[in-house]
């Protein structure tokens, strides 16, 4: 693919190899204007906006007006003021014929950073440009501010830390926006210059600014399916759910996108299905903080892991101690056989109910209150202290009663909570402690 070089680039590699042989400034200026110039006309055809819009990069026509005005200071020469800026738009050019497929990136992004001093910000400006788009920074000897456009603005957050101390950030979804456009609602736009700089000094007041908190130690992706599920992990201290589980798997890519969103140090992942492990372990060299998976097989092993989180202790002695945790629980769980099929050595016919015990075959059969009943003498043989049924949904409320009371009845000793999971393919969920 061909390589696509920013305004800037250009002008500053033009500038540097004139100066090799060169004797003096305005030489180095005359060629840093002209690769501007040639840059500058290609970025219509760069960027999807742009392209669609019809214009060319308002960041860099920007900034070669200023070396323009260098030059011609240079020689002595009064530069007019202009009252209007020159029309870049072609007749026609539309951004709110803008449709949401032809928005690469979700978020507009917008932050300032008070900046460690001496410190260059070019590796910041790399690692913008290859997790997003539509990247402006403007900046002095204290500070700089940042516009981009990206799918991670809090990876674009944490990074920012490395260079300084975070003080404003604005996030703005523009999917969302372009979807009330085409409602016929008015819409902010931030594709261009003269907006990002009045967004800018809007969030410079006392009244609109939004305070950026800084990293906690700890933060937790679970993965699971199921608002109940989902509402249970939260509760417990989750900070972003992956929707995932049995036949419907999570990609790397969904995992690090919720890690990334985590405002934290360190974050551990729990995948809650063996077939997940792998992709949640193939997040961990991808992203920009510590990640720890903790290879929980099911979720009531990630709620048990959840739960002996120490946000004291350190990050090793955390896993060490989930992973042991996770390895308490007995899971089980109840669900059907969508086809006839033969697992773990039994021949297991289309709609009858399959029971399973740490993931293998427990029993089958057409009779759901017969399997449940066996289910919980096993929990009495085990002597369980304590017993949570997560009903699923397609299971009533009523329905997850009696089965609660199956257990409660052969569990004397005991603690049955009955929970509503909400999570597909399975009509119950156990955990046995």
């Amino acid at each position: 693919m061909e390589k696509v070089f920013p305004v800037a680039a250009l002008i500053g590699e033009r500038a540097e190899e004139t100066a090799l042989v060169a004797s003096g400034f305005e030489p180095v200026l005359e060629a840093a204007i002209q690769a501007g110039q040639e840059a500058l006309a290609l970025t219509i055809d760069q960027n999807p906006v742009l392209k669609k819009a019809g214009v060319i990069d308002a960041g860099g026509k920007g900034y070669l007006i200023i070396l323009e005005g260098m030059l011609a200071g240079l020689r002595g020469q009064v530069v007019e003021h202009l009252d209007e800026p020159e029309d870049t738009t072609p007749a026609g050019a539309d951004f709110g014929a803008l449709s949401l497929e032809e928005i690469t990136f979700t978020y507009d992004t917008v932050f300032t950073v008070r900046r460690n001093p001496g410190q260059s910000i070019e590796p910041f400006r790399t690692y913008l440009e290859s997790i997003g788009d539509s990247l402006v920074i403007g900046e002095d000897d204290d500070s700089f501010k940042v516009h981009v456009h990206t799918d991670m603005p809090g990876a674009a957050l944490t990074e920012a830390q490395k260079y300084g101390t975070l003080e404003l950030a604005k996030i703005e979804n523009m999917r969302t926006q372009a979807e009330e456009l085409a409602a016929g609602k008015k819409a902010q736009s931030t594709d261009d210059l003269e907006a990002i700089e009045a967004e800018l000094e809007a969030m410079e007041q006392p009244a609109s600014e939004v305070p950026v908190q800084p990293p906690k130690r700890y933060g937790v992706v679970s993965v699971c399916a199921g608002q109940g599920l989902a509402d249970l992990f939260r509760e417990l201290g989750a900070d972003a759910i992956v929707q995932g589980g049995q036949t419907m798997n999570p990609s790397t890519n969904d995992i690090l996108t919720a890690v990334e969103q985590v405002n934290a140090q360190t974050v551990f992942v729990l995948p809650n299905n063996k077939n997940i492990i792998m992709a949640a372990q193939q997040a961990v060299p991808l992203a920009t903080r510590q990640v720890i998976v903790v290879e929980t097989t099911t979720v009531p092993q990630g709620v048990t892991a959840l739960l002996e989180l120490d946000p004291d202790q350190d990050p090793e002695v955390n896993r060490d101690a989930m992973t042991a945790a996770s390895k308490h629980v007995t899971t089980m769980s109840l669900t059907y056989a969508a086809r006839p099929s033969v697992f773990d050595g039994q021949t297991i016919r289309q709609g009858d109910y399959i029971a399973l015990l740490e993931g293998s075959l427990f029993g089958t059969g057409p009779d759901m209150e017969a399997l449940l009943e066996q289910l919980a003498a096993k929990v009495r043989e085990q002597g369980a202290d304590c017993v949570t049924i997560y009903y699923g949904n397609s299971v009533s409320e009523s329905d997850a009663g009696k089965a609660a009371a199956q257990f409660s009845a052969q569990c004397a000793e005991a603690e049955v909570t009955l929970l509503s999971g909400g999570q597909p393919v399975y009509y119950y969920l156990i955990s046995a402690e």
